[in-house]
């Protein structure tokens, strides 16, 4: 079977690929260097709401590469 037939195969019987699960390598960089400083500057809640604020970001997909 070649790779186009279980490509057809998978589609026929409703594959649906998983979403893109990349995010923007720059603005999570961003976001942990302002994190880091938060953290050199000795501000550890305001360093804990930030992280907390990225994960939220990326898991609702406001990070993806390619919308921005």
């Amino acid at each position: 079977m070649s790779l186009r037939d279980k490509v057809r195969e998978w589609v026929d019987s409703g594959y649906t690929p998983a979403p893109n699960p990349l995010v923007s390598k720059r603005l999570v960089l961003k976001n942990l260097s302002q994190i880091l400083n938060l953290l050199e500057d000795d501000c550890p809640s305001m360093a804990t709401e930030r992280i907390k604020w990225l994960i939220t970001d990326i898991e609702s997909d406001k990070l993806k590469a390619g919308e921005l």
